[in-house]
Protein backbone atom coordinates (compact mmCIF):
# COMPACT_ATOMS: atom_id res chain seq x y z
CA UNK A 1 0.00 0.00 0.00
CA UNK A 2 0.92 3.67 -0.14
CA UNK A 3 1.97 4.04 3.49
CA UNK A 4 4.02 0.84 3.29
CA UNK A 5 5.73 2.20 0.17
CA UNK A 6 6.70 5.33 2.10
CA UNK A 7 8.09 3.16 4.90
CA UNK A 8 10.29 1.30 2.44
CA UNK A 9 11.50 4.55 0.85
CA UNK A 10 12.48 5.96 4.23
CA UNK A 11 14.29 2.79 5.25
CA UNK A 12 16.18 2.79 1.94
CA UNK A 13 17.23 6.40 2.61
CA UNK A 14 18.68 5.23 5.93
CA UNK A 15 20.50 2.33 4.25
CA UNK A 16 18.64 -0.28 6.28
CA UNK A 17 18.07 -3.87 5.10
CA UNK A 18 14.39 -4.36 4.30
CA UNK A 19 11.91 -7.10 3.54
CA UNK A 20 9.15 -5.40 1.55
CA UNK A 21 6.10 -7.66 1.56
CA UNK A 22 2.86 -7.58 -0.40
CA UNK A 23 0.29 -10.00 -1.75
CA UNK A 24 2.00 -9.90 -5.16
CA UNK A 25 5.58 -9.85 -3.88
CA UNK A 26 6.28 -6.72 -5.91
CA UNK A 27 7.30 -3.37 -4.40
CA UNK A 28 5.20 -0.57 -5.90
CA UNK A 29 8.10 1.84 -6.36
CA UNK A 30 10.73 -0.68 -7.47
CA UNK A 31 11.78 1.46 -10.44
CA UNK A 32 13.13 4.16 -8.12
CA UNK A 33 15.14 1.86 -5.85
CA UNK A 34 18.81 2.90 -6.02
CA UNK A 35 21.53 0.43 -6.88
CA UNK A 36 22.91 -1.25 -3.80
CA UNK A 37 19.74 -0.92 -1.73
CA UNK A 38 19.31 -3.85 0.64
CA UNK A 39 15.77 -4.62 -0.46
CA UNK A 40 14.20 -8.07 -0.54
CA UNK A 41 10.73 -8.38 -2.06
CA UNK A 42 8.53 -11.13 -0.64
CA UNK A 43 5.03 -12.47 -1.13
CA UNK A 44 3.07 -12.17 2.10
CA UNK A 45 -0.68 -12.28 2.66
CA UNK A 46 -1.56 -11.38 6.24
CA UNK A 47 -4.61 -13.67 6.01
CA UNK A 48 -2.25 -16.62 5.43
CA UNK A 49 -0.35 -17.44 8.66
CA UNK A 50 2.23 -19.58 6.83
CA UNK A 51 3.35 -16.73 4.56
CA UNK A 52 3.36 -14.34 7.55
CA UNK A 53 5.59 -16.68 9.55
CA UNK A 54 8.07 -16.92 6.67
CA UNK A 55 8.16 -13.15 6.23
CA UNK A 56 8.68 -12.39 9.94
CA UNK A 57 11.43 -14.93 10.51
CA UNK A 58 14.83 -13.39 11.11
CA UNK A 59 13.64 -9.78 11.33
CA UNK A 60 14.54 -7.22 14.00
CA UNK A 61 11.22 -5.37 13.65
CA UNK A 62 7.94 -5.56 11.76
CA UNK A 63 5.81 -2.64 10.58
CA UNK A 64 2.18 -3.56 9.87
CA UNK A 65 0.70 -1.11 7.35
CA UNK A 66 -1.84 -3.42 5.74
CA UNK A 67 -5.54 -2.64 5.48
CA UNK A 68 -8.58 -3.99 3.72
CA UNK A 69 -9.05 -3.24 0.03
CA UNK A 70 -11.20 -4.42 -2.87
CA UNK A 71 -8.45 -6.78 -3.98
CA UNK A 72 -7.00 -7.70 -0.63
CA UNK A 73 -9.59 -8.95 1.81
CA UNK A 74 -12.20 -7.66 4.22
CA UNK A 75 -11.56 -5.50 7.31
CA UNK A 76 -12.28 -8.54 9.48
CA UNK A 77 -9.73 -10.65 7.62
CA UNK A 78 -7.00 -8.00 7.30
CA UNK A 79 -7.32 -5.28 9.94
CA UNK A 80 -8.32 -7.69 12.70
CA UNK A 81 -7.42 -11.34 12.06
CA UNK A 82 -4.55 -10.43 9.76
CA UNK A 83 -3.00 -8.20 12.40
CA UNK A 84 -3.38 -10.98 14.97
CA UNK A 85 -1.59 -13.36 12.58
CA UNK A 86 1.29 -10.91 12.32
CA UNK A 87 1.51 -10.37 16.09
CA UNK A 88 1.58 -14.11 16.74
CA UNK A 89 4.24 -14.59 14.07
CA UNK A 90 6.36 -11.88 15.68
CA UNK A 91 6.13 -13.66 19.00
CA UNK A 92 6.97 -17.03 17.50
CA UNK A 93 10.04 -15.49 15.82
CA UNK A 94 11.00 -13.36 18.87
CA UNK A 95 10.78 -10.15 16.85
CA UNK A 96 11.61 -7.42 19.40
CA UNK A 97 9.23 -4.72 18.14
CA UNK A 98 5.97 -4.63 16.17
CA UNK A 99 4.65 -1.27 14.91
CA UNK A 100 1.00 -1.12 13.85
CA UNK A 101 -0.54 1.58 11.66
CA UNK A 102 -4.16 1.86 12.79
CA UNK A 103 -6.44 4.91 12.58
CA UNK A 104 -7.49 7.87 14.67
CA UNK A 105 -11.06 7.78 16.07
CA UNK A 106 -11.22 3.97 16.32
CA UNK A 107 -12.46 4.18 19.92
CA UNK A 108 -15.01 6.94 19.28
CA UNK A 109 -18.02 5.47 17.43
CA UNK A 110 -20.01 8.69 17.79
CA UNK A 111 -17.42 10.75 15.91
CA UNK A 112 -18.04 11.74 12.27
CA UNK A 113 -14.74 10.16 11.17
CA UNK A 114 -15.62 6.80 12.72
CA UNK A 115 -19.16 6.81 11.37
CA UNK A 116 -18.04 7.62 7.84
CA UNK A 117 -15.13 5.16 7.64
CA UNK A 118 -17.05 2.39 9.38
CA UNK A 119 -19.47 2.29 6.44
CA UNK A 120 -16.75 0.38 4.58
CA UNK A 121 -17.10 -3.13 5.97
CA UNK A 122 -17.15 -1.94 9.59
CA UNK A 123 -13.44 -1.24 9.24
CA UNK A 124 -13.17 0.89 12.37
CA UNK A 125 -14.76 -1.84 14.49
CA UNK A 126 -12.28 -4.36 13.10
CA UNK A 127 -9.28 -2.07 13.57
CA UNK A 128 -9.98 -1.54 17.26
CA UNK A 129 -10.58 -5.28 17.74
CA UNK A 130 -7.17 -5.88 16.18
CA UNK A 131 -5.57 -3.25 18.41
CA UNK A 132 -7.11 -4.76 21.53
CA UNK A 133 -5.96 -8.24 20.54
CA UNK A 134 -2.37 -7.04 20.07
CA UNK A 135 -2.30 -5.37 23.48
CA UNK A 136 -3.69 -8.53 25.11
CA UNK A 137 -1.31 -10.88 23.31
CA UNK A 138 1.77 -8.87 24.26
CA UNK A 139 0.65 -8.43 27.87
CA UNK A 140 0.13 -12.19 28.20
CA UNK A 141 3.43 -12.99 26.50
CA UNK A 142 5.45 -10.67 28.71
CA UNK A 143 3.66 -11.78 31.89
CA UNK A 144 4.46 -15.44 31.25
CA UNK A 145 8.09 -15.45 30.17
CA UNK A 146 9.82 -18.70 30.86
CA UNK A 147 13.50 -19.11 31.62
CA UNK A 148 15.45 -17.34 28.89
CA UNK A 149 12.28 -15.80 27.49
CA UNK A 150 12.52 -12.48 25.69
CA UNK A 151 10.29 -9.51 26.43
CA UNK A 152 8.74 -8.18 23.22
CA UNK A 153 7.00 -4.90 22.57
CA UNK A 154 4.62 -3.10 20.21
CA UNK A 155 3.65 0.44 19.22
CA UNK A 156 0.22 1.35 17.83
CA UNK A 157 0.12 4.51 15.71
CA UNK A 158 -3.22 6.15 14.87
CA UNK A 159 -2.83 8.67 12.04
CA UNK A 160 -5.41 11.25 11.13
CA UNK A 161 -6.46 11.87 7.54
CA UNK A 162 -3.66 10.69 5.27
CA UNK A 163 -2.33 12.84 2.43
CA UNK A 164 0.21 12.38 -0.35
CA UNK A 165 1.90 15.69 0.50
CA UNK A 166 5.68 15.84 1.01
CA UNK A 167 6.77 15.16 4.60
CA UNK A 168 6.86 18.22 6.84
CA UNK A 169 9.12 16.62 9.42
CA UNK A 170 9.09 15.95 13.11
CA UNK A 171 8.70 19.56 14.27
CA UNK A 172 5.34 19.88 12.49
CA UNK A 173 3.83 16.77 14.10
CA UNK A 174 1.75 16.55 17.25
CA UNK A 175 1.05 13.32 19.12
CA UNK A 176 -1.92 12.83 21.40
CA UNK A 177 -3.28 10.03 23.56
CA UNK A 178 -6.88 9.28 24.43
CA UNK A 179 -8.29 9.45 20.88
CA UNK A 180 -9.78 12.92 21.42
CA UNK A 181 -8.03 14.86 18.63
CA UNK A 182 -7.06 14.28 15.04
CA UNK A 183 -6.15 16.12 11.87
CA UNK A 184 -4.19 15.45 8.70
CA UNK A 185 -0.72 14.03 8.12
CA UNK A 186 1.37 13.06 5.11
CA UNK A 187 1.85 9.34 4.61
CA UNK A 188 5.57 10.02 4.41
CA UNK A 189 5.51 11.49 7.93
CA UNK A 190 3.57 8.47 9.21
CA UNK A 191 6.26 6.27 7.67
CA UNK A 192 8.98 8.19 9.46
CA UNK A 193 7.11 7.91 12.76
CA UNK A 194 6.88 4.14 12.29
CA UNK A 195 10.58 3.75 11.63
CA UNK A 196 11.77 6.22 14.24
CA UNK A 197 9.60 4.65 16.94
CA UNK A 198 11.80 1.57 16.59
CA UNK A 199 14.82 3.60 17.69
CA UNK A 200 13.25 4.50 21.05
CA UNK A 201 11.52 1.36 22.37
CA UNK A 202 11.92 2.59 25.94
CA UNK A 203 9.68 5.55 25.01
CA UNK A 204 7.33 4.03 22.40
CA UNK A 205 7.06 0.42 23.54
CA UNK A 206 3.60 -0.60 24.79
CA UNK A 207 2.10 2.75 23.75
CA UNK A 208 -0.81 3.81 21.56
CA UNK A 209 -0.95 7.34 20.21
CA UNK A 210 -2.61 9.54 17.62
CA UNK A 211 -0.63 11.70 15.18
CA UNK A 212 -1.39 14.64 12.89
CA UNK A 213 0.15 17.93 11.82
CA UNK A 214 -0.15 20.23 14.82
CA UNK A 215 -1.69 23.02 12.77
CA UNK A 216 -4.53 20.72 11.65
CA UNK A 217 -5.35 19.26 15.08
CA UNK A 218 -8.98 19.54 16.14
CA UNK A 219 -11.51 17.78 18.39
CA UNK A 220 -12.90 14.62 16.81
CA UNK A 221 -16.38 16.15 16.66
CA UNK A 222 -15.18 18.65 14.03
CA UNK A 223 -12.16 17.01 12.44
CA UNK A 224 -14.06 15.39 9.59
CA UNK A 225 -15.23 18.70 8.19
CA UNK A 226 -11.88 20.43 8.72
CA UNK A 227 -10.07 17.60 6.91
CA UNK A 228 -12.43 17.71 3.94
CA UNK A 229 -11.95 21.48 3.70
CA UNK A 230 -8.19 21.08 4.26
CA UNK A 231 -8.37 23.80 6.89
CA UNK A 232 -5.65 24.62 9.36
CA UNK A 233 -6.70 25.08 12.95
CA UNK A 234 -5.59 26.77 16.12
CA UNK A 235 -4.13 23.96 18.20
CA UNK A 236 -4.83 25.94 21.37
CA UNK A 237 -8.62 25.86 20.85
CA UNK A 238 -8.83 22.38 22.37
CA UNK A 239 -6.12 20.99 24.61
CA UNK A 240 -6.39 17.41 25.85
CA UNK A 241 -3.39 17.60 28.14
CA UNK A 242 -1.72 14.63 26.42
CA UNK A 243 -0.23 16.47 23.43
CA UNK A 244 3.44 15.89 22.57
CA UNK A 245 5.68 18.05 20.38
CA UNK A 246 9.41 17.99 19.73
CA UNK A 247 12.20 19.05 17.41
CA UNK A 248 13.60 15.51 17.41
CA UNK A 249 11.84 12.17 17.49
CA UNK A 250 13.26 11.46 20.94
CA UNK A 251 11.70 14.69 22.20
CA UNK A 252 8.43 13.91 20.43
CA UNK A 253 8.15 10.45 22.00
CA UNK A 254 9.23 11.51 25.50
CA UNK A 255 6.37 11.39 27.98
CA UNK A 256 4.10 8.97 26.14
CA UNK A 257 1.99 7.01 28.60
CA UNK A 258 2.17 3.22 28.51
CA UNK A 259 -0.99 1.28 27.76
CA UNK A 260 -2.79 -0.06 30.80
Amino acid sequence: GRTGTEVVKYLISKNEPIKATSRTGEYNDAASVPAGAMLEQLVCDVTDPKSVNLACAGTSAVIFAASASKSGGTPSAVDNAGLVNVAKACMDANVPHLVVVSSGAVTKPSSPVYQFLNLFGKIMEEKVKGEDAVRKLYAEHNANLGEGGQKLTYTIIRPGGLTLDPPRGVAAIELNQGDTKSGRLARADVAQLCVESLNYPQLTGETTFECYDADTGAPLATVGLSNIAKKKTDGEVFVSGFERRGNTYEELFTGLQKDA
